[in-house]
């Protein structure tokens, strides 16, 4: 049986991977970024950044960094925004 703690990590984890399609799809629209600009800018293939947009997949931390690069973000500002959407 998990503790408490696993619990929480778990649903947090769960939490952050639910607001990530919505939290880079609004990045991208903000940075006047489309799908295939963001794959010109960091090597990530538009139907990657569309399933991930989707829900359909969660990134690693090498594409998520790589997508914050290409969105002209580092990663903490990138995960930053992300936390913000919690509040």
């Amino acid at each position: 049986m998990p503790s408490n703690r696993e619990r929480e990590a778990f649903e947090y984890a769960t939490r952050v991977c639910g607001r990530l399609p919505r939290c880079l799809q609004e990045c991208r629209e903000a940075a006047k970024v489309s799908r295939y600009g963001l794959q010109k800018n960091c090597g990530v293939s538009r139907d990657t950044i569309g399933d991930i947009e989707n829900g359909e997949t969660v990134p690693t931390l090498f594409w998520a960094a790589r997508m914050a690069y290409g969105l002209g973000m580092t990663l903490k500002e990138f995960v930053a925004v992300l936390e913000a959407d919690e509040d």
